[in-house]
């Protein structure tokens, strides 16, 4: 088959399409037939070494799409011929963390793409707990594993709190598109922070470029939670925004996790930071569901070939995406 790998790490990343093994399921495995594979900052930092992960020719990618092909002994679940999604968090199901059902915290387990070979290939291997019966249309599936349950978590974790307004950063990427719509579904009043107007559709009551949230905060007031992928200076900033005692939620870290000029904002608002990640196997299924009944749904962008895999890649951070960008792996 053929599979886009990383041979050396470099940022920016350079991925090279060639042929490597089928894989072939071993008990409790499934092969799917990849249809589309979700372009995701994940793949980028894994691709460029950011994140320590071995071998050193991994095939990346963390969401797909496709259609089950072969099963192993003992799955009784899936069958040969159904469309399904792919789980990414790989999980042991035996640690305190899966027993709790929070399987993406798993202690022994990590991304698909990361610690198993990934998405951007013709075929996957994985476990059957890892691939789930998915209907619809097959480019918007291929968006649940990463962009849609990252933000289901997200949200999840919110509407624990109590909160009336949300200010998103990053409301047009992957993850920020679904949030947003998250949120309005839930009756939260949300301010996107973009410069795309197009994200006024899928819910948000305010549309404000980042250069304007200042004076956005001073006429609509402090938010009681401030989502923010971005890290950074952003993250510094999102501190001294939100109301006192309210909420900062943070993953991604597309710039930086660091926080310019330290803690400060943190006890003097008596604010609390909160992090998420990926989200569990229920909060899957439950994404799978909205995804078929377009309770939720992306912006697609652009469709690359799997030999496109690497510009693919490098333009998930261009100042010409205007949503998310697949991968069709076959025809």
């Amino acid at each position: 088959m053929r599979a886009a790998t990383y041979i050396e790490k470099t940022d920016p990343p350079r991925l090279v399409v060639r042929e490597v093994d089928t894989p072939e399921p071993g008990p409790d495995e499934v092969v799917v037939k990849i249809l589309y594979t979700g372009v995701n900052p994940i793949d980028y930092w894994i691709a460029s070494g950011r994140y320590p992960l071995d071998p050193p020719n991994r095939i990346v990618g963390s969401e797909a799409s496709g259609i089950v092909v072969d099963v192993g002994e003992n799955v009784t679940r899936l069958k040969k011929g159904m469309q399904v999604s792919i789980y990414p968090w790989i999980h042991c199901g035996d640690c305190e963390e899966c027993r709790e059902g929070h399987e993406n915290l798993c202690l022994r387990g990590g991304i698909v793409g990361g610690v198993v070979d990934g998405t951007y290939a013709e075929y996957v291997k994985l476990p059957e707990e890892n691939v789930y019966e998915a209907g619809g249309e097959p480019e918007i599936q291929a968006t649940a594993g990463v962009s849609a349950l990252t933000a289901k978590h997200a949200v999840n974790r919110a509407l624990e709190l109590c909160i009336e307004k949300a200010l998103v950063y990053g409301a047009s990427g992957n993850v920020g598109m679904y949030i947003v719509q998250y949120l309005a579904n839930a009756g939260i009043d949300v301010a996107a922070v973009t410069r795309k107007d197009w994200v006024s559709e899928l819910g948000a009551s305010r549309i404000v470029p980042p250069k304007d949230v200042g004076k956005l905060i001073d006429e609509w007031g402090e938010p009681d939670l401030i989502i923010n992928p971005l890290g950074g200076q952003v993250l510094a900033e999102s501190l001294g925004l939100v109301r006192r005692h309210g909420y900062v939620m943070i993953f991604g870290g597309l710039t930086s996790m660091d926080i310019p000029g330290g803690v400060a904002p943190i006890y003097r608002r008596e604010a609390s930071l909160i992090g998420v990640t990926g989200g569990t196997i229920q909060e899957f299924k439950e994404v799978v569901r909205d995804l078929e009944r377009d309770v939720v749904k992306p912006r697609i962008w652009r469709v690359y070939s799997l030999d496109e895999a690497g510009e693919a890649l490098n333009n998930l951070f261009s100042g010409e995406r205007d949503g998310k960008i697949l991968i069709k792996a076959t025809d």
